[in-house]
């Protein structure tokens, strides 16, 4: 009787003959070829959606913020890169160090600017000022464009009011441009998130009409962050934490911010906005409702980062098409929305006083014209600028910054023309005839240059006396 293992091997052989028969070739014969394949396709192009794109982080933040909540809510769009803030967030929940730091203060400090400042704050204590989402309207005026002399150059801001209350911006807002005008644009912004969320929803209801799980898949998890984004911009989760307790001291400071590019950037107002500027910080109020928001924004976000490459190679080339087509959407949409924004914020915060001083051949004329010339509220009048290291520890320099601050007083009192350059002409002779000997030539130039800056131009003998040294009279 044969055995059962001969048995086995009679039937596999018997199988295997059967099924080679319905073979059109022999197994020997075969050879692999590439599939043909006429669909277009986009699989590369998947990784759009997890690429860094620089605007991403600013806009998570302001999600997570909504500092203008009284003006507009921000709309955080599913651009590409979008879904990278999230995945930061969860990679850095599992990996910290320092567990009580929450990953979204981490976020809002990604976009918050220090800027190293000298300053007469609170003695000097103050060494650097926050440039984050809460101060976007200062911005433009800290990125002032320079003359070909770029040393000289100032950029005067007075700082009134660093944080208005949400009535005093509407009222600001409707001010400048108008009810219909805020509400205009407040309405494109709302008008943005709306079309993003219905764009994502209709390629998941095509997913589903075309059979295609891979693409209902990924635009469902796409809608299910995109749903996350809105809940959370009805709340801020991160907020501005200003101190409790602050002398209400309302006299003038300053903080001076010379640029690495060129340029100097002066803030002037009362010491109590100033400190509180700079004692501001970001603060994340735990509660379970913004922990699930958060939670459920950076899983969702995380598995749509996940789910856009997984899912895009498996997709079919008309879907594949559309949801590039919901990233470029996005990510165009975004650059209108922080225009518009940032437009709002500039409005909102009212009148604001700047001025600068450009085109000075010496540091000397620059800050005599931020000190004369300027409009009034940005003058520079008790600015000490040898205490705070921006002029050498010369005799020369601060007698001259006691001669401006004397002219300051004489332009304070209503007096005619002719009486005011008399009292000119009596400070800056006696200015030159105390300074040192040895820094004559230097004092006189700076007389001129109060001159020039005064419009008096005649009949003061320090002038003809140092045009007649350097032998070039000036017009």
């Amino acid at each position: 009787m044969p055995s059962l293992s001969l048995y086995f091997s009679s039937l596999l052989s018997i199988v295997g003959l059967a099924q080679a028969e319905k073979f059109p070739q022999s197994l020997t014969d075969l050879r692999a070829q590439l599939k043909s394949d006429g669909g277009v396709t986009f699989d590369p192009l998947g990784v759009a959606a997890v690429l860094y794109n620089p605007r991403v982080d600013k806009s998570a933040a302001r999600l997570y913020t909504q500092f203008d909540r009284g003006l507009f809510i921000w709309p955080h769009l599913t651009m590409i890169g979008g879904t990278l803030p999230p995945m930061q967030m969860l990679v850095e929940r599992l990996n910290a160090t320092m567990k009580w730091i929450h990953p979204s203060i981490k976020l809002c400090a990604q976009d918050t600017t220090m800027l190293p400042v000298r300053s007469d704050v609170s003695g000097n204590v103050f060494r650097q000022l926050p440039l984050n989402l809460s101060n976007a309207w200062l911005t433009g005026l800290i990125s002032f464009q320079t003359s070909r002399q770029p040393g000289n150059d100032f950029a005067v801001v007075c700082v009134d009011a660093m944080y208005p209350s949400s009535d005093e911006r509407q009222k600001n807002v409707r001010q400048q441009l108008g009810t219909f005008g805020w509400l205009l644009r407040k309405w494109t912004l709302d008008s943005i998130c709306l079309v993003n969320g219905a764009m994502l929803m209709t390629g998941m209801v095509c997913g589903i009409l075309s059979a295609d799980v891979w693409a209902f898949t990924l635009f469902l998890l796409y809608s299910s962050h995109w749903l996350a984004s809105v809940l959370i911009s009805f709340t801020s989760m991160v907020k501005i934490h200003k101190p409790d307790h602050i002398k209400n001291d309302l006299l003038d400071r300053y903080a001076v911010y010379e640029r690495d590019e060129g340029g100097t950037v002066i803030f002037k107002g009362p010491q109590r906005e100033l400190e509180e500027w700079a004692r501001s910080t970001w603060e994340y109020d735990r509660n379970w409702g913004k922990d699930f928001l958060h939670w459920f924004w950076t899983l969702s976000g995380t598995f749509s980062g996940i789910s856009s490459v997984a899912c895009m190679v498996n997709m079919k080339g008309v879907l594949q098409l559309a949801f590039l087509g919901v990233l470029v959407y996005s990510s165009l949409a975004e650059i209108v929305a922080t225009r518009i924004a940032r437009q709002l914020q500039t409005k909102a915060h009212g009148l604001i006083y700047a001025d600068k001083v450009l085109n000075n051949d010496t540091r000397t004329k620059a800050i005599i014209r931020a000190t004369l010339q300027i409009s009034r509220e940005c003058r520079l009048r008790d600015l000490n600028w040898v205490k705070m290291g921006l002029l050498p520890p010369m005799q020369v320099f601060e007698k001259m910054q006691e001669l401006l601050r004397d002219i300051s007083d004489i332009s304070d009192i209503k007096q005619s023309i002719d009486d005011r350059r008399a009292a000119v002409k009596k400070e800056c002779d006696a200015f030159i005839h105390n300074v040192d000997p040895s820094e004559q030539m230097l004092a006189k130039r700076i007389v001129k240059e109060v001159m020039e800056a005064l419009g008096f131009l005649q009949d003061v003998g320090a002038i003809h006396q140092l045009n007649a040294s350097d032998g070039n009279p000036q017009s």
